[in-house]
């Protein structure tokens, strides 16, 4: 076996790094109000970060032939008993935050079993998509494709009910689709699961009200960009966080303010150092920060896909294929969402946002794609 690929392993540290930078600079006001040590978030961070490339290195180390089905089956069985135990946990473990039961608390971190499912998810695809994607008439494949769905959707009820997180619903059934085309599946079957999921997607916004006024509100904004002399409004209280992210990103222009001297993480984004940490590092670094950054995460992304293409392993080939995904599509999903061209779905920056649980998450799925490399001709 040749050495795992360490140009990953480089990417994934300067991002830390540059995710420890702003977990010290953007959570200020935030620290100020709490009453909390200015190094709060910023140490939690750190040592985090430590633990996920303890992880990476751990996995690099370790033959993927012996060892990659054993850990893969082991997120899965683990996080998805999490995943359904975890409404039944009294509030002192499980506590009810937002109105949402997402976290288990574990004193020192909140653990998220979700970050970790889709890791799990991942690697259950990979598995089963290379041992029963073959010639089938379609209604073969979909009797099969929907057995799947079916498994996950059990799951995804959970994550969608009890944890009201219909965004990680929808990254994970856009990772389905997606591994599903690349294993070999129809087109057409991609597309009555696609029109089906639209179908739940809408179900699921329309019997949620909260869901049904952050369309609207979102309709009313595109109605108020594309359409200046329209008949709609947007209401700037319940509207706030979007039109605050747009003028620190406009604040920030092409050279930034500077780090540290941002001034709408001063109470402006409650959630700048998390959901709309992209919009805190534009003010902070202008447009060529934001520039390294997509640099940065495309460079990523690029090397996992080529592992995932220079792999000989099926298997193998649909999982650094899955994580590459995962990390495209949530960082897709917040850009847009914080630049008001999508409703914001709550999702992570990978790296970037502050989050112990999408950070080990996201260092596990990267350890075992190093953990691959070193079987893939690159």
């Amino acid at each position: 076996m040749q050495r795992p690929d360490i140009l990953i392993f480089i990417i994934v540290a300067i991002l830390m790094i540059i995710g420890s930078v702003f977990s010290y600079s953007l959570p200020v006001f935030l620290e100020m109000r709490m009453g909390l040590s200015q190094f709060h978030f910023v140490i939690r961070y750190i040592v985090i970060s430590f633990f996920g490339l303890g992880i990476m290195i751990l996995f690099a180390s370790l033959n993927p032939e012996k060892w990659f089905n054993k850990i893969g089956w082991s997120i899965l069985i683990i996080s998805s008993l999490l995943l359904i135990i975890m409404p039944f946990l009294p509030h002192s473990l499980a506590p009810t935050i937002n109105g949402a039961r997402r976290w288990i608390n574990l004193g020192i971190v909140k653990l998220a079993p979700v970050e970790f499912f889709k890791i799990g998810m991942i690697f259950f695809l990979s598995w089963t998509f290379t041992r029963k994607m073959g010639n089938k008439s379609l209604s073969e494949e979909l009797k099969q494709i929907f057995i799947y769905l079916g498994f996950l959707g059990f799951f995804w009820f959970f994550i969608v009910a009890y944890q009201s997180d219909l965004g990680q619903v929808v990254v994970m059934l856009s990772i389905f689709i997606l591994m599903l085309l690349i294993a070999g599946g129809k087109f057409q079957t991609v597309g009555i699961i696609f029109g089906f999921g639209m179908i739940l997607f809408i179900i699921a916004i329309i019997i949620k009200p909260y869901r049904m006024e952050r369309i609207k509100l979102w309709i009313n904004r595109m109605s108020e960009i594309f359409f200046p002399n329209s008949d709609t409004h947007t209401s700037i209280i319940s509207n706030g966080q979007i039109q605050e992210s747009l003028n620190a990103i406009y604040h920030g222009k092409i050279l930034g303010t500077g780090i540290g001297n941002g001034i709408f993480k001063l109470g402006f984004l409650s959630d700048v150092h998390t959901d709309f940490v992209l919009a805190g590092i534009a003010e902070e670094t202008g447009i060529i920060g934001i520039s390294i950054i997509i640099i940065l995460i495309s460079a990523l992304i690029y090397r996992i896909f080529k592992i995932s293409y220079r792999s000989e392993k099926k298997e193998y080939q649909l999982f650094a294929f899955g994580i590459g995904s995962l990390i495209a599509i949530q960082f897709i999903f917040n850009a847009l969402g914080v630049t008001s061209l999508i409703p914001l779905k709550g999702l992570t920056v990978p790296f970037l946002s502050y989050g112990g649980s999408s950070l080990l998450a996201l260092c596990t799925g990267i350890g075992m794609v190093l953990m691959i490399s070193k079987k893939a001709k690159i």
